[in-house]
């Protein structure tokens, strides 16, 4: 049975990233038996306001990306930072050596900065967002569009990716701080508060957050917007490994059973049906991100949210290279 150009494509794209995560690390993971007796102490950022469920399911996938690697990599343990800090702070955090591992939206200037792991940790659902509005609005409908959408105004967090991205749709946004956000809303100096369904979930159970709130029922916008894993750019033995475990646990279809057992996922995804859907772009998005996107997302994300072109019915190999099933070799 022949491929489709797209498969080979994905085949090929696939390959070349295991190829250039993993050459580099050869000679420095030569000795076994020295990394097998290796003990590490991972520095980890507190707990995030509103964020508990999403801060869990990170935490528990990298724990079991670690476990699965340690006959190769030695033992760890976690040292959890004892201040809760944004994103940005997190990051910086990693480059003054502070911080070991994050996780975060990715854009290209972080990943400039940083050493991404290329494998989205939650399922594309960071770029799937609903709105927060106040619950005396009823400006919002089905019927509205991209066109409609920029009469209102966002708000959104200083240094967040989602602020460059929205302004690059049109919206026009007010930067704040995500406390404040919620207020800004309530108090109605911004119209909407657009947050990812994997946090709305959570975030409409905290009554000091959501007092005088409501999700809006109506639209969805969507982008393209994965979640990585991040270490320090001189830390390419800690991504190795995290890579190496993230690949095995995608594998065994552990990574899969994780996300699904999240507390916020099947309310994620029943909160987006029957939505209209407003597409916009990402100019942020790194060619690299794209093609993690395009290469993994549909190893665990429902067809209903995948991005066109994406092909669902597919596993992986022992190298981490995507192998399409008998049905989807069939289609070409």
């Amino acid at each position: 049975m022949l491929f489709s150009s797209l498969q080979i494509r994905i085949v090929f794209v696939l390959f070349a990233y295991v190829l250039f995560t993993f050459i580099p690390n050869v000679y420095a993971n030569e000795d076994s038996d020295s990394s097998s007796t290796a003990h590490t102490k991972i520095r980890l950022p507190n707990i995030h306001p509103g964020r508990d469920a999403v801060y869990a399911h990170a935490k528990q996938l990298l724990t079991e990306a670690l476990l699965i690697t340690q006959a190769d990599y030695g033992t760890f343990e976690f040292v959890v930072s004892g201040q809760e800090s944004p994103q940005q702070r997190q990051l910086r955090n990693l480059e003054h050596d502070l911080l070991d591992v994050t996780w975060s939206v990715t854009s290209s200037d972080r990943e400039a900065y940083f050493l991404p792991i290329r494998i989205p940790i939650m399922a594309g659902l960071f770029g799937k967002r609903v709105l927060l509005i106040n619950s005396e609005d009823k400006r919002f409908s089905k019927d509205m569009d991209l066109a409609s959408l920029r009469e209102f105004r966002a708000v959104l967090g200083y240094d967040w990716p989602d602020t460059a991205i929205f302004r690059q749709a049109g919206i026009p946004v007010l930067e704040t701080t995500y406390r404040a956000s919620f207020k800004m809303v309530s108090e109605r100096f911004a119209d909407m508060f657009p947050r990812s369904v994997m946090e709305v979930v959570e975030e409409i159970e905290n009554k000091d957050f959501i007092r005088g709130l409501v999700v809006e029922d109506n639209i969805v916008i969507s982008y393209p917007s994965p979640i990585f894993f991040f270490v320090s750019s001189n830390n390419q033995q800690l991504a190795t490994r995290i890579t190496d475990g993230l690949l095995q646990l995608l594998k065994n279809h552990r990574f899969q059973q994780l996300l699904k057992e999240h507390k916020g996922y099947k309310q994620s995804l029943a909160l987006l049906k029957g939505r209209t859907v407003i597409s916009i772009g990402n100019p942020l998005l790194s060619i690299e991100s794209k093609k993690a996107i395009e290469n993994f997302l549909p190893l665990f994300t429902p067809a209903e949210i995948l991005f066109d072109n994406f092909a669902p019915d597919s596993d992986i190999s022992d190298d981490g290279v995507i192998e399409h099933n008998a049905a989807a070799k069939s289609s070409s």
